[in-house]
């Protein structure tokens, strides 16, 4: 192979990385992006469930039920609502939250999150303490 035909084949393939990367470069960033969205809402739906197991033990122990709330609330983190009910000697807490897209390409898209927790009431509060 001659001199000039090796040098043309080089000049040739010159540039083709700079391509490559402007054509894999948006979809590396759009999956990096993903995995931040999907890692921050998985972390505010581990929140919610730890906020409602929470404000759950709380009112089973007997704690006053705005107690139980302001801990589901701060556990939970800003935004969050809390439900409670029970029945017989359970008690169920329900969380839920919605988490709003920061500006740019997602601008205006919103999940809503949900937690619900169930706790047997301390025998001591049910019957007058029959197990």
């Amino acid at each position: 192979m001659t001199r000039s035909a090796r040098s043309s084949r080089l000049r040739d393939d010159r540039g083709s990385a700079t391509a490559e990367t402007a054509i894999v470069l948006p979809v590396v960033v759009v999956m990096v992006v993903v995995v931040l969205l999907a890692g921050a809402g998985l972390g505010s739906q581990l929140r919610l469930e730890s906020a409602a197991r929470g404000a759950a033990r709380e009112l089973a122990r007997g704690e006053d039920p705005a107690a139980a709330i302001e801990t589901a609330q701060r556990i939970g983190g800003e935004g969050t609502q809390v439900t409670l009910s029970s029945e017989g000697v359970w008690v169920r807490v329900e969380t839920t939250r919605t988490l709003h897209a920061p500006a740019g390409a997602l601008s205006g898209a919103s999940w809503s999150l949900d937690a619900e927790a169930e706790a047997r009431r301390e025998p001591h509060l049910v019957d007058g303490g029959a197990p």
